[in-house]
């Protein structure tokens, strides 16, 4: 693969297949998310727990695993093309500064969102923090040869499963935003780190060579490329599952019904997230981009609208859900202070009884999907029309 972090391009260029596909994750993400707010059984038991859940319940939930590998994954083409019109002093700079920026919002602006908590006293690290900080990091390793930030790439989400033996129950903050799911209370309040760096980090860097690939490749032989990953990465999930040791965080086993055994089956470890849930997330997820590539149709144009302005809709979204929670809460006779939230919604007991059934959760998802996409195209108007504005492109 041709190494473009010498040969900066000026011309700015946007690969329509991965913003469709970046639009498309985002609208099953609206899907989880809808999900925590309004399915009633998130308050009755784990939509993967394989003795309880059944395969609609699950299926709602496996199918949005896709998302977040998917996100940092695109997250990481797109510094690539970022780095392919900027010096490198400009990139680096960009990539500090929307990185801490992305960690201060998913700190406070996301976590609000979620609880709508004025008390300000529980910070949710997730997804849009592991992408800051993996783009902070990624500001000093950018201009790496290809091969060798595939390489390290691979060492970080195949190898980080090495630090699993040094997980416990009483971690330090520093080991937990490297690799351990955990909570911690001090005298302002509680840190939740939800999404630690490793292995994010990986899927980022690899990202970045999928996005060198885009600049560099012939169409066919980048397709070509990707199909070869996506096969690898499909079939290795498979592989690495049934083996059910390294790799798996958490091992399957057969259970009295089928049903039971799939769901175990294809409930790999996402926090951290496992070798086989990103085989089995990013493998099909480039399979997809393969198909893509020359699609122009009316539902690809409306996908690529969310896929253009990720950031904006995902604040957007997260405050619609929570604001039309409040009334439903409110008329289903839980008050209207029901979703002022001290902790995660699908935690709170008292929201026990609350919410409708998977069909009217899906009717949910689709009627805010819809009211969504407006502002989405208004605000990547607006963008397009003043590229002047540099504050824009943080948002």
């Amino acid at each position: 693969m041709e190494d473009i972090s010498s040969n900066p391009l000026k011309k700015k260029r946007r690969f329509e297949s991965l913003d469709i596909l970046k639009g498309l994750v985002m609208v099953i993400m609206v899907l989880d998310h809808v999900r925590d707010f309004f399915h009633a059984d998130v308050h009755t038991f784990d939509p993967a727990d394989p003795l309880l859940s059944n395969i609609p319940v699950f299926f709602t939930r496996w199918i949005t695993h896709f998302c977040a590998p998917t996100f940092v994954f695109l997250s990481g083409a797109s510094i690539a093309f970022v780095a392919s019109r900027k010096t490198t002093s400009e990139t680096r700079a960009f990539l500090l500064s929307r990185g801490f920026w992305l960690m201060f919002c998913d700190a406070f602006i996301v976590s609000f969102l979620w609880l709508f908590n004025f008390d300000f006293d529980l910070f949710i690290l997730g997804v849009i923090w592991v992408i800051g900080l993996a783009m902070v990091c990624s500001a000093f390793v950018f201009k790496l040869n290809s091969r060798i930030l595939l390489g390290l790439a691979l060492a970080i989400v195949v190898g980080h499963h090495s630090l699993d033996f040094l997980n416990h129950d009483n971690p330090s903050l520093l080991h937990a935003l490297l690799h351990q799911l955990w909570k911690f209370e001090f005298g302002f309040g509680a840190v939740f780190v939800a999404y630690p760096l490793l292995p994010w980090l990986g899927v980022m860097w690899g990202g970045i060579v999928l996005g060198r690939s885009c600049l560099t490749m012939p169409v066919d032989e980048r397709l070509r490329w990707m199909k070869r990953w996506g096969i690898t990465l499909t079939v290795g999930f498979v592989f690495v599952r049934l083996w059910s040791g390294y790799g798996n965080s958490d091992p399957w086993e057969i259970h009295p019904t089928h049903s039971g055994t799939l769901i175990d089956f294809f409930n790999p470890s996402k926090y951290p997230p496992s070798l086989a849930y990103l085989a089995m997330t990013l493998g099909p997820s480039m399979l997809i981009l393969t198909q893509i590539e020359n699609v122009k149709n009316q539902i690809s144009q409306w996908l690529m609208v969310f896929g253009k302005v990720p950031f904006f809709f995902y604040l957007i979204h997260l405050l619609a859900i929570h604001v039309f929670a409040i009334p439903i809460a409110a008329y289903q006779g839980f008050g209207w202070d029901a979703m002022f939230l001290d902790e995660f919604v699908s935690l709170d007991d008292s929201l026990n009884g609350y919410g409708f059934s998977l069909l009217g959760t899906y009717l949910i998802w689709a009627m805010l999907v819809v009211l969504l996409y407006r502002p989405s195209r208004w605000w990547m108007t607006y963008k397009r029309n003043h590229p002047e504005k540099i504050w824009l492109s943080y948002l």
